[in-house]
């Protein structure tokens, strides 16, 4: 089971799904996140959805992983990302479980 991320707009408008990351990757740095945090909180088997002001506190606990293996540094690079873009725009982060 898998977990799509898709940038949205303000108005709640898909503009781009992101991609580039190990599913199994993503799935471990959720399982081994402090109860809890927004890591924590993304759900495996339902919708996630973080606005700007909740992916400055995502970003914040991405720079506390350190990752291992290029697999989690590829996921945590894509998560920041997407979370900086978002941020940029004034979107929001949807994490969609298939």
């Amino acid at each position: 089971m898998g977990i799509r991320i898709a940038f949205q707009n303000m108005n709640h408008q898909p503009v781009e799904m992101v991609s580039g990351f190990d599913q199994s990757k993503l799935h471990e740095l959720i399982e081994a996140a402090t109860a809890g945090s927004l890591l924590d909180g993304i759900q495996r088997q339902s919708d996630t959805m973080y606005n700007s002001y909740q992916l400055e506190f995502l970003l914040a606990e991405l720079s506390a992983i350190r990752a291992e293996g290029t697999g989690e540094q590829e996921v945590v690079s894509v998560l920041r990302r997407a979370a900086e873009t978002a941020i940029r725009r004034h979107g929001y982060l949807w994490f969609s479980a298939d």
